[in-house]
């Protein structure tokens, strides 16, 4: 069948009309990039979920407010037998603000669960108690 004579008029003003281009994932190079940004992503996500899963890990059993300036929290922390650990506990109010910080020191010892109870003073009432990190200590 002969083409259409317009469709030669038309190709003649305007030019042929450019072949749809293929879609990203239909092309080698950016179907590349796109695999490999994905394994550099669950890469860093399994590096950083080993990475946070070392170390001392703390528990809070139970807090207190005893008062308007006093605060209490009793809770365990998780270690390496052996490893002496610092933790550091903070007292919050109902703005969150930190209103008392206090570091309990957990001297190294056979034990790898151990519990401890501290009492904080604050510069107002705290409505939560909690315990901020645990990190071990060197030497």
């Amino acid at each position: 069948m002969p083409s259409d004579p317009s469709d030669d008029l038309l190709a003649t003003r305007y030019g042929r009309r450019p072949r749809p281009a293929r879609p990203w994932y239909r092309r080698p190079l950016p179907l590349a990039a796109a695999v490999l940004g994905a394994l550099l992503v669950l890469a860093y996500g399994a590096w950083v979920a080993v990475w946070q899963s070392q170390g001392p890990a703390s528990t809070v059993l139970q807090y207190s407010v005893l008062d308007d300036r006093t605060a209490q929290l009793r809770f365990a922390v998780s270690r390496e037998p052996g490893t002496a650990v610092q933790c550091t506990v903070h007292a919050l109010d109902a703005s969150s603000a930190e209103v008392g910080l206090v570091r309990v020191d957990v001297p190294a010892g056979p034990e790898r669960q151990v519990q401890r109870t501290v009492q904080l003073r604050t510069t107002s009432r705290a409505v939560t108690v909690q315990v901020e990190s645990c990190a071990e200590v060197e030497g």
